[in-house]
């Protein structure tokens, strides 16, 4: 990939570690890499979207939403590693602007499901309309088989953390402290 002119330089982390296998030092610069880019995009929501807009945690409940339906707070929370309490303060926010409601859950009597309104639906599709240009300039320059592969990776990488495999090896790390 090409670099940037002027403002973009090349991030490369700690660097190679004496002694460190090949793919564990480039799991460390992937993942450093990960963390900046994670930092740059919450910059760049804000500059191409305005401070006027919703957080990056209301926007990423109203996409869900809309694309996986409705769902409860305790599956929303499930799904980003966050707390039940996180994610009802801000399904709480997005319910005093209008854009979701709760519904009644045929699953589980205690447990609401949330929903976009009509309102949430439309916002959602004038979201969507603007970040295509965003998503656009993005891809830019950059092979649909590698967006493709750095797509795989990160939901593989996810799939890790989210194994049976990562709690027991997170579990015996805590027990070592």
């Amino acid at each position: 990939m090409g670099e940037s002119k002027n403002r973009v330089h090349n991030a490369e982390g700690p660097g190679p570690a004496a002694g460190l296998p090949a793919d564990a030092d480039l799991m460390d610069r992937l993942t450093f890499e990960a963390a900046l880019l994670f930092f740059r995009m919450r910059v760049a929501a804000k500059q191409f979207l305005g401070q006027g807009e919703l957080s990056a945690g209301r926007r990423s409940l109203i996409k869900s939403l809309g694309a996986h339906g409705p769902q409860t707070v305790p599956q929303m929370a499930r799904v980003r590693s966050v707390s039940r309490q996180h994610i009802q303060t801000l399904v709480n926010s997005l319910r005093e602007d209008g854009l979701v409601h709760s519904v009644e859950n045929p699953s589980h009597l205690r447990s609401v499901l949330i929903e976009l309104t009509p309102k949430g639906r439309r916002f959602l599709a004038e979201m969507e309309s603007r970040e295509v240009v965003l998503r656009r300039f993005l891809a830019r320059g950059i092979p649909a088989e590698n967006l493709q592969v750095a797509l795989e990776v990160v939901q593989a990488l996810r799939g890790k953390f989210e194994s049976e495999e990562w709690d027991r090896l997170a579990k015996r790390a805590r027990q070592k402290k």
